[in-house]
């Protein structure tokens, strides 16, 4: 009798053990994986204006990554190799303007289209310590290959100092023209740039850091 009380409770603790593993399995099973990385399609680093610009800087000890151009309107225009979809613009903002949370207008024209109606447009503040990145509103933003279109970076209100209107530039001075080739990247090629507003135009000075990053 004794033989078969201890086989009992034997078996009980077996099927305890069991049921204990069971329900770990189950646990286990339904918990999420935290060890794959999500993967994106909208990556700041080495996005097609940043090859461009630093292409351009390097092309000629004359220019310069300079901050200046106390004008209200920065913009570069640019040619489409391939149709893409903007995920982000970037831009670095004054720290006067960044403390006031004062925002610039990001505009882009398709100049086939209009020159005056933009296809996208917001007013985004951007922080002074580096350049800011954001994803725009509303409707996807795509820019058709051949097509020619201009990006726009204007201060509505500089705060009573027109110092607040400068931005980061790679400036030619006295430097010649960069070459189309040096212009261009893989996805689109700056063809101009140009300054004004309270002042100006100053065309072709330089090129002015408003990054777009394409998916």
């Amino acid at each position: 009798m004794k033989l078969l009380k201890n086989t009992f409770n034997l078996e009980s603790q077996i099927k305890k053990i069991a049921v204990l593993f069971m329900i770990g399995l189950t646990i286990t099973s339904c918990s999420p994986s935290t060890s794959a990385p999500v993967p994106t399609s909208c990556s700041t680093s080495g996005t097609d204006f940043q090859n461009i610009y630093f292409t351009t800087l390097g092309s000629n000890s004359l220019y310069d990554d300079y901050t200046t151009m106390d004008l209200v309107t920065h913009e570069y225009t640019f040619n489409m190799f391939s149709t893409k979809t903007i995920c982000q613009i970037g831009y670095q903002g004054k720290a006067a303007l960044t403390s006031a949370t004062t925002p610039y207008t990001i505009s882009i024209f398709e100049n086939s289209v209009s020159t005056t109606v933009p296809i996208y447009t917001e007013n985004r503040s951007f922080n002074s310590a580096f350049t800011d990145y954001y994803t725009p509103t509303g409707s996807p933003i795509t820019l058709v290959s051949g097509h020619t279109y201009t990006i726009k970076r204007t201060v509505n209100n500089y705060l009573g100092n027109i110092s607040n209107t400068t931005g980061r530039i790679c400036r030619f001075n006295s430097g010649p023209l960069p070459t189309a080739a040096t212009l261009a990247g893989s996805i689109m090629g700056i063809t101009s740039s140009n300054f004004y507003g309270t002042g100006g135009p100053v065309p072709n000075y330089g090129i002015p850091y408003i990054d777009i990053v394409f998916q």
